[in-house]
């Protein structure tokens, strides 16, 4: 229950990107505006409230063109303004990245976006749970990671798995502990080629799937019920 909380109201806080990034820049604590009801619009004036003369709405910070506003004022505006809801965006929300930053244009890590340590507490239990896979006085050390978030009948589609990162992020071979929280699923971890038959796996909430060696260049589905 502690992950599937932060994996809602932490992990998706800049400087941590989304899948929202491109299309409404960083947005702040929209778990807590998807439960009070806000609605993130459009300013059509980049430097002025719209609703200047009151709190209605919260600046997006860096992202200043769209901000949380109370749907009162949306309602006010007509359809002048290009608006959706936290919470639509909040069911749309498919992934996070913790740690170093992927940039999914080119496919690999950018140390060079702002980030944030992986929390400390994730850290421990990936580490804790890493260690049937780590060589004798070895230690991992998770620098990055990815949340893939997913709604009842949602799939992750036939996914190559490319987890060789920068210098040794998560140390000379691929190791890769995959947590499981919320619906049950079949995961699916074929191999090297689309031909190649898939391993089943029935996952429930709470599982964990070790993956290393030739984990690191397979392909694999998730899918959810």
């Amino acid at each position: 229950m502690r992950w599937i909380k932060e994996g809602l109201s932490s992990f998706p806080q800049p400087p941590n990107r989304t899948n929202h990034n491109a299309m409404y820049g960083p947005i702040h604590d929209l778990f807590i505006a998807a439960k009070e009801r806000k609605v993130l619009v459009e300013d059509e004036n980049t430097h002025t409230s719209l609703d200047s003369g009151s709190n209605a709405c919260v600046s997006n910070e860096h992202s200043y063109k769209w901000k949380f506003c109370e749907e009162h004022v949306v309602s006010s505006r007509g359809k002048t303004c290009k608006s959706i809801s936290a919470s639509a965006l909040l069911r749309k929300l498919r992934w996070s990245t913790l740690g170093l930053q992927f940039d999914w244009s080119k496919r690999n890590y950018n140390a060079s976006l702002p980030h944030n340590k992986i929390p400390d507490a994730l850290c421990q239990l990936a580490k804790r749970l890493a260690a049937p896979a780590m060589l004798m006085g070895e230690e991992f050390h998770p620098e990055a990671a990815i949340v893939n978030y997913f709604g009842l009948g949602d799939m992750l589609g036939v996914t190559w798995m490319t987890w060789k990162l920068i210098g040794k992020l998560l140390v000379a071979d691929c190791i890769l502990p995959l947590f499981s929280l919320g619906c049950k699923a079949i995961f699916l971890l074929g191999g090297k080629s689309r031909e190649d038959p898939p391993l089943a796996m029935f996952l429930r909430s709470g599982d964990v799937v070790l993956m290393a060696g030739e984990a690191e260049s397979a392909f694999m589905v998730n899918f959810n019920f």
